[in-house]
C-alpha cells in the first residue's frame, strides 16, 4: 500500500509538472456572429399647423367690400314698392368655437319705400328714402378629410338690426322683416360660397404636409466633425379634428416615424413615397423615441483590455501566473476573452460573458462572466487552484468599458440641433430628448454595437400664411 501511495503521489507530481511547465492547449470557442436583427421603436412626431383667426378675418374683409346687394325696381318682388341697396359697413367679425367659425357681417342700408295706387283713374304715390344698418350672421363648420381636403359648410343663423329704418308719414311703412329676409336670401348663397372658398384656400394643409413629408426623410447633421446623423423614416400621418382657442386655429397632427442616429458617412435619403391618407383620431400620440446606436470597435475594446490586464500578476499560494495577452472577439452572442498566461500555468484560456449596460456609471460590462466550458473542464481536472481562485474575479473587474462620454455627446448633439432646425422655408423642427436608456447590445464582426433609446418630443411647426 505504501508503494501504491508513493506511486500516486509521483504521478500527481508528474502531472502538475507537466501542467506547470508545458503549454496547455484549450479548445478555442469558434468566432461567430449572430445576424443583426433590431426592430427600432416607432414614434409620432408632432405636426402642428396654426392659423390666426384674425388673418382669415383680414382676408375676408379684403374680399368683401362695397355694394353687396342692389334692388333698383319698385315693381319687382311682387310689386313690393321697395328699392334697396346694401353696402358692407365696418369689418366682418369672426369668432370660433371648436370647429365652427362664426361670422357677423355688418351692412349699411339705403331703402326707398312708399306706396303707389290707382283709384278712379287717378294714380297716387308717395315715397321716402330711409337708411338703416343690419348685421347678417353665419356659421361655418370645418372638417378635415382623409384625403387632406377641407370640408366647409356655411349656413345662416339669422340677422340682427343695428339701426332699424322707421317711416311713419302718410301711411308709408317699411317692412323691416321683409327687407332683412330679402337681403339674407339674396346673399346667402353668394356670401356662404365665398366664405367656404376663402377658408378652404387659407387652411389648405396639403402642400405644407407634403413639404414636411419630403423634408423629414432627409438626413440631418447633428455634428459635422464627428459625422453624427439623425435619420427619420416616415410611414404615416395622423390628425385630430380642427380646433381653435384664443384666436388660433390649430390642426394637431402626427407623423409616424422611426428616428435613428448613426455615426459615419451620410445615410442615403429614403424615398418618402406619395403623401399617405390622413388618419383622423380624437387623440394623437406626441411622444418620440430616438433610436441611437454606438459602435465600439474591437480594436478599441482590445486596447483598453490590454492596458489594464496585460502584465498583471495573480498568485495563489506558491503558484503565480502572468497575463501576457488578451484578445476579445464574439462567439454565439457572447464576448470571449482569449487570455494567454505564463508562469505556473502556461497556455491560453477563454472566458465568456454577455455584454450589458450599467446605468449607474454608464459603462459596458460582461454579465455572467466565467470560464468558457472547454477551459472550465480542463482547469477542474488539472488546475483546480486556478479555477477556484480569484483570477476570474480579477479579470471580470477589468472587463468594463466607459460609455458616458459617447452618450453625453450623442445626447447633447441631438438636443442642440433640435432646439430649432429649419427643414424648409417656414417649416421648423423643434424637439428635446429628456431621458436615455439602453436597449439591445449587438456583437458584430467589427465590434460591439449598443442601442440607446432617447425619450422626448419632436414637433414640426409652421404657420399657415397666404
Amino acid at each position: 500500500m505504501l508503494k501504491s501511495a508513493i506511486l500516486r503521489l509521483a504521478m500527481l507530481a508528474i502531472l502538475f509538472a507537466a501542467v506547470s511547465c508545458a503549454t496547455v492547449k484549450v479548445e478555442k470557442p469558434a468566432e461567430t456572429y449572430l445576424p443583426e436583427i433590431v426592430r427600432p421603436e416607432s414614434s409620432v412626431i408632432g405636426f402642428t399647423a396654426e392659423a390666426r383667426l384674425s388673418d382669415i378675418q383680414k382676408e375676408l374683409n379684403r374680399q368683401f367690400t362695397g355694394l353687396v346687394y342692389e334692388d333698383n325696381s319698385l315693381d319687382n318682388n311682387g310689386g313690393d314698392n321697395l328699392m334697396v341697396k346694401a353696402w358692407k359697413q365696418g369689418d366682418i367679425a369672426l369668432t370660433m368655437k371648436e370647429n365652427v367659425i362664426i361670422y357677423r357681417v355688418p351692412l349699411r342700408l339705403w331703402i326707398k319705400a312708399g306706396f303707389k295706387t290707382t283709384q278712379l283713374g287717378i294714380t297716387l304715390s308717395d315715397y321716402r328714402e330711409v337708411s338703416g344698418a343690419l348685421a347678417l350672421m353665419f356659421r361655418t363648420s370645418l372638417t378635415l378629410n382623409p384625403d387632406w381636403t377641407l370640408s366647409t359648410k356655411t349656413e345662416t343663423t339669422g340677422y340682427e338690426w343695428i339701426t332699424e329704418p322707421v317711416v311713419k308719414i302718410a301711411g308709408i311703412n317699411v317692412p323691416v322683416k321683409f327687407v332683412a329676409d330679402l337681403i339674407l336670401q339674396k346673399n346667402l348663397k353668394t356670401i356662404s360660397s365665398s366664405i367656404d372658398e376663402s377658408v378652404k384656400e387659407y387652411l389648405d394643409l396639403k402642400p405644407h404636409a407634403l413639404q414636411a413629408w419630403k423634408s423629414l426623410n432627409q438626413p440631418i447633421s447633428l455634428n459635422d466633425e464627428y459625422k453624427v446623423w439623425l435619420s427619420i423614416e416616415t410611414s404615416g400621418f395622423f390628425s385630430s379634428p380642427i380646433t381653435a382657442s384664443n384666436g388660433i386655429i390649430r390642426i394637431q397632427s402626427g407623423v409616424k416615424s422611426v428616428i435613428e442616429t448613426s455615426i459615419g458617412q451620410k445615410p442615403a435619403a429614403k424615398a418618402p413615397g406619395p403623401l399617405p391618407a390622413l388618419q383622423i383620431s380624437n387623440t394623437v400620440q406626441d411622444g418620440i423615441v430616438v433610436n441611437a446606436s454606438l459602435d465600439i470597435p474591437f480594436e478599441e475594446i482590445n486596447v483598453q483590455a490590454s492596458t489594464y490586464l496585460v502584465g498583471m500578476d495573480f498568485s495563489q499560494g506558491k503558484r503565480k501566473i502572468k497575463v501576457e495577452e488578451v484578445k476579445i472577439y464574439g462567439s454565439k452572442g457572447k464576448l470571449v476573452a482569449e487570455t494567454r498566461l505564463s508562469g505556473s500555468f502556461k497556455g491560453t484560456i477563454y472566458f465568456s460573458g454577455i455584454p450589458a449596460f450599467n446605468a449607474k456609471d454608464s459603462t459596458l460590462f460582461l454579465k455572467d462572466f466565467d470560464y468558457d466550458i472547454s477551459t472550465r473542464n480542463l482547469l477542474v481536472k488539472s488546475a483546480a487552484w486556478l479555477y477556484q481562485g480569484g483570477f476570474r474575479n480579477m479579470m471580470a473587474k477589468e472587463m468594463v468599458w466607459p460609455m458616458a462620454s459617447d452618450i453625453k455627446m450623442m445626447y447633447g448633439e441631438i438636443n442642440n440641433t433640435l432646439k430649432s432646425y429649419p427643414l424648409a422655408d417656414g417649416v421648423t423642427l423643434r424637439g428635446q430628448v429628456s431621458r436615455l436608456s439602453m436597449n439591445d447590445i449587438l456583437i458584430t464582426p467589427s465590434g460591439v454595437k449598443p442601442f440607446i433609446s432617447g425619450e422626448g418630443r419632436i414637433d414640426v411647426k409652421f404657420s399657415i400664411k397666404n
